[in-house]
């Protein structure tokens, strides 16, 4: 579900989400596909919790590696058949629309197993805990940090950023709204409808 959010966020072309800005403007740069980039980043960020959880490594966080590569994967053989006509604004509105919530929807998920996180989500966890900061608080810091050096590397290689646009900013406001929106949906119809079967 996330991998679809991601695919359709960026053929919106009205920009990509910040997790996302990093990989997208690896691919201007280097010769890899955007689900290669997109497993790389996931990968880096399964590292670098890795060393800040040096003492005590949970297996959840060595799971976050096979789920890169597949994530990764998912996102270049899904890219093949998501095609948006963006020469229309209602289109890409629309595909906006669908990439927040089927985001949402994939965070939701992989929040309820409580097995494997997003590794960008799962360092922004581990971050969290570190610093003793409030989980949103850190996210957003994340983000912020995430379309900086992506717009420093776009504009130093090839001297304009790339990816930023309306998406970015819907996306880092809404992903997180909609898993909350759709978290208390779940739960009212669990308790209204589903809970007496």
């Amino acid at each position: 579900m996330v991998s679809v959010g991601i695919v359709l966020c960026k053929k919106c072309n009205l920009g990509i989400s910040p997790v996302s800005s990093i990989p997208l403007i690896m691919e201007s740069i280097i010769p890899f596909t955007f689900g290669n980039l997109t497993m790389l980043f996931h990968l880096i960020n399964t590292i670098l919790q890795l060393i800040l959880e040096h003492r005590k490594i949970a297996v959840r966080t060595i799971l976050q590696i096979p789920l890169a590569f597949c994530f990764g994967m998912v996102i270049d053989w899904i890219q093949g058949f998501i095609i948006i006509d963006d020469s229309k604004l209602i289109c890409q509105l629309m595909a906006l629309v669908l990439s927040v919530f089927f985001t949402g929807f994939g965070m939701l998920c992989m929040i309820s197993v409580n097995l494997i996180q997003n590794p960008p989500d799962g360092l922004v966890c581990v971050l969290s805990r570190k610093l003793n900061r409030e989980l949103g608080q850190i996210k957003i810091y994340y983000d912020i940090t995430c379309v900086i050096i992506s717009s420093i590397i776009g504009t130093i290689v090839i001297g304009k950023p790339r990816g930023l646009g309306i998406a970015t900013i819907v996306s880092a406001i809404f992903v997180g709204k909609t898993v909350i929106w759709l978290k208390k949906g779940f739960y009212l119809l669990w308790n209204q409808y589903l809970k007496k079967y």
